[in-house]
């Protein structure tokens, strides 16, 4: 599974075919009840965020989605049903938000009273105008405060059918894609076929949110997590890391955004490389850190490496499946001072990963709180960031290769980096997220370049020797963004 930009989405024509929740069901959500589950710390932020973005006539948050693959033309009513199943396990897609008299308010609606109605098929037979009506109605269907900012669909073809979902963050996260592709196709297979889906049993996200505000409320400022949290903002200046090297960005800039995906290491490579990590006390995503960390220094000089990282905070096993934002990101960083090589530097990034995934029990939007004065909001992409999913080991992942699965994003403004390693059985994929300026392609080439090259090296000798660093006063030998 691997991520990819929307201007890089280009479905072939076909029958396209779309479901909405019924008028019943939209007239239930205007008028059920109010919900007293607060909202998740990321769901709290969320939505303050789209409303300040209203407020000052700016691009909202963007929405995520997903695309997959049927054999052969698609069965409308097993579709349906597949997508009924869905939105009936999961309690927090059937729970939205409201503006109401006192400001956001949640509802949440039952099983018996969340049906859809299918629109009219439309025959679609321009590409070029089926990707500008997606465009479309992915940012119109997809509004947090308009529930269910949802939109559900497929493009029926006699040989393959693509189906697409688009979602807001609100009701799910990146690893929530990849388990609806696998929820969804086996609902899809099991209505067409008049079989069980043998579906494993699930938690509602609306107990995480619950348990997560009660736990977050014992937090305080003295705790050794907010600390460390506290510790590392210092260290960035008061704020999060950006990326460490320069891609034309000035203070207060954005840029149109664009989404680079390269294949930065064969499966045989990805394999050789974790087996190398292991003998030397490590694991892949720490080698991983390492060889990103090797990169910044071989072409900007830095050795002090520094960013934020998702870990999903799916701590219990019913929430392993759930559909929601089950997300925290935490603080990751090591030195590159006085190391030899690869093995040197790797033990300091699996050290600072165990710390990391210690941070997964505290909201990083809590301790934001708690850091008060001390952290500074400097940028609109708030923090550079490095996420890494192993989808070898997702539910479904043993038919990827039937399925096609793929993580969309929207095309918007950025002014720092987003990058999505994917690990999957073809190997090892980084998508970029970074803003579209002059300098920015050519530093990137270098930078993934110089990636490839740490992780075959290691991969077939064990090792990565570093360059001797210059000597203070003269300059690197690759000098970036002048």
């Amino acid at each position: 599974m691997q991520t990819m930009s929307f201007n890089d989405f280009h479905p072939a024509p076909g029958r396209l075919v779309e479901w909405s929740v019924s008028p019943s069901t939209a007239d239930r959500a205007r008028t059920a009840p109010v919900d007293p589950i607060p909202p998740s710390y990321n769901q709290q932020m969320h939505l303050a965020s789209t409303q300040a973005a209203t407020l000052l006539g700016l691009p909202g948050n963007p929405w995520i989605g997903t695309t997959f693959e049927l054999t052969g033309s698609a069965d409308l009513d097993a579709l349906e049903a597949a997508f009924t199943t869905w939105l009936h396990r999961h309690e927090g897609m059937r729970s939205g938000f409201r503006t109401g008299p006192d400001g956001i308010e949640r509802f949440t609606l039952s099983v018996d009273e969340v049906t859809l109605e299918r629109a009219p098929a439309q025959d679609v037979d321009c590409p070029d105008a089926l990707h500008a009506y997606l465009d479309q109605r992915f940012v119109t269907g997809t509004d947090p405060l308009a529930w269910p900012p949802l939109v559900l669909g497929v493009i029926s073809r006699p040989d393959r059918s693509t189906v697409f979902v688009a979602m807001d963050h609100v009701i799910g996260d990146g690893y929530s894609l990849a388990l609806a592709v696998w929820e969804l196709q086996a609902a899809y297979e099991a209505a067409r076929d008049g079989s069980d889906h043998g579906l494993p049993e699930i938690g509602s996200y609306l107990e995480h949110c619950a348990e997560e505000r009660r736990h977050g409320e014992t937090i305080t400022e003295d705790d050794a997590e907010v600390v460390q949290w506290r510790n590392f903002v210092r260290a960035c200046g008061g704020t999060t890391p950006s990326f460490p090297l320069h891609l034309g960005v000035e203070p207060g800039e954005t840029w149109p955004q664009k989404l680079r995906g390269q294949v930065v290491a064969s499966a045989e490579v990805a394999e050789a490389f974790g087996q190398a990590c292991k003998r030397a006390g490590g694991s892949f995503f720490p080698g991983l850190l390492t060889a990103m960390a090797i990169a910044v220094r071989e072409i900007g000089g830095e050795e002090e490496f520094r960013t934020v990282t998702p870990l999903h905070t799916r701590h219990k096993e019913r929430w392993r499946t759930a559909m929601g934002w089950f997300i925290t990101v935490a603080p990751l960083e090591f030195s590159l001072a006085g190391a030899d090589s690869f093995a040197d530097v790797l033990p300091r990034a699996h050290a600072s990963m165990r710390a990391a995934i210690r941070l997964s029990h505290f909201p990083a939007a809590r301790v934001i709180e708690l850091l008060g004065s001390d952290f500074t909001v400097t940028r609109r992409d708030v923090f550079s960031m490095v996420s890494y999913t192993d989808y070898r080991h997702m539910p479904g992942a043993d038919r990827y290769a039937e399925w096609n699965p793929l993580t969309i994003g929207e095309v918007n403004v950025a002014d720092d980096t987003h990058v999505w390693a994917s690990r999957n059985h073809e190997g090892l994929h980084l998508g970029i997220r970074h803003p579209d300026t002059p300098v920015a392609g050519e530093v990137l080439d270098e930078y993934t370049a110089t990636i490839s090259a740490v992780l075959s090296r290691v991969a077939a000798t064990g090792d990565y020797p570093l360059a001797p660093q210059w000597a203070c006063g003269s300059s690197p030998a690759h000098p970036v963004g002048v």
